[in-house]
């Protein structure tokens, strides 16, 4: 193996750590849209029963808006990954695809986060609704 001159171990080095940086960042974007998403449960939940149907529309709209939006980003930073690991190695077979484990994993943990915030927002009215319904019963 040949050894490397000082100027392209500084950029290697450089690189590694744009690498390292990238990973960071899809965590720091997987926390933010869980908070923002999380924040929109803890408003919904205290003034849940005085929420009118088209602020549920509005809310529920708005977290899947947060929750694309943070996919969208995942997704781009995984793009980036990609092109960083091709500019260290361009023989790498599979760039995408390295990491993608913990992708997925963030990915899944922001579309549950989602969906039990927008379940929430509808969950008492189904619930009125069973016991209005009930009422008629008897």
């Amino acid at each position: 193996m040949m050894q490397k001159t000082a100027p392209e171990a500084t950029i290697e080095a450089a690189r590694l750590e744009e690498i390292r940086f990238a990973k960071r960042q899809q965590w720091a974007v997987a926390i933010a849209t869980i908070t923002f998403i999380a924040g929109a449960f803890h408003i919904a939940h205290t003034v849940q029963h005085r929420l009118a149907c088209w602020e549920k529309v509005v809310a529920t709209i708005l977290v899947l808006g947060v929750l694309s939006g943070g996919c969208w980003l995942l997704f781009r930073l995984q793009d980036h990954l990609c092109r960083t690991r091709l500019l260290i190695d361009w023989r790498d077979k599979n760039p995408w695809w390295r990491g993608t484990d913990v992708l997925f994993g963030l990915v899944i943990a922001l579309i549950i986060s989602a969906g039990a915030v927008c379940y929430s927002f509808w969950r008492y009215e189904a619930y009125g609704l069973l016991l209005r319904m009930q009422g008629q019963v008897f």
